[in-house]
């Protein structure tokens, strides 16, 4: 009795194969920083040569690029607040939620940091980018500013510093409580409250 045949392999789409390595990339960020992302592993889980995966992506530093767009993007929706949350709960939602977010990406999320202040250009452009869309998102949550509407110029550049001292006080406290969770939101929500009381 001769053993069936393999069924034949479905062939996916440029398309789907890009978003296939993408995603694996994805899954390998919580315990490893994009740059650190070995071409090898990611064919090995797709299944495919490492030449293969240069099909998709000309370089490592396109790949690493892809991954680091998908990754801001995801912040980017984790932190926009649901129609469900009340207006005056959306600053504190969010903040809760990119806590959460360095929690469980510390390592990651500091390479990004690092990495766009490093000078390295595609770091720093997608940082940039990711930036500047959380102030809006931050903004429109404290109903101070909507994107494309009219907006005063220091509130937005007191956000945007507060979003710069969060970023590192929220890293310093992943690595090293020096207190509660809730009594860091608290000082954070304070801080950012002073700063736009001026």
């Amino acid at each position: 009795m001769t053993a069936p045949a393999p069924p034949p392999r479905s062939r996916r789409s440029a398309a789907d194969r890009r978003e296939q390595l993408v995603g694996i990339g994805l899954q390998l960020l919580p315990t490893t920083p994009v740059q650190e992302l070995t071409i090898d592993e990611v064919a090995r889980r797709a299944g495919i040569s490492r030449s293969l995966l240069f099909h998709y992506f000309p370089s490592k530093r396109d790949y690493y690029r892809a991954v680091t767009r998908a990754a801001a993007d995801l912040l980017r929706t984790h932190l926009t607040p649901p129609d469900g949350v009340p207006a005056a709960d959306r600053p504190a939602w969010m903040l809760d939620r990119y806590v959460g977010w360095v929690e469980t990406y510390r390592e990651t999320h500091l390479a990004f940091v690092r990495g766009a202040a490093g000078g390295d250009p595609w770091v720093a452009e997608v940082y940039e980018e990711t930036r500047e869309a959380l102030v809006d998102l931050g903004m429109g949550a404290l109903g101070i500013g909507a994107p494309g509407g009219l907006e005063d110029p220091l509130r937005r550049q007191l956000v945007r510093s507060w979003f710069a001292f969060t970023e590192d006080l929220v890293h310093q406290w992943v690595r090293e409580p020096a207190t509660s969770r809730e009594d860091l939101l608290a000082l954070l929500t304070d801080v950012l409250g002073r700063l736009l009381d001026r």
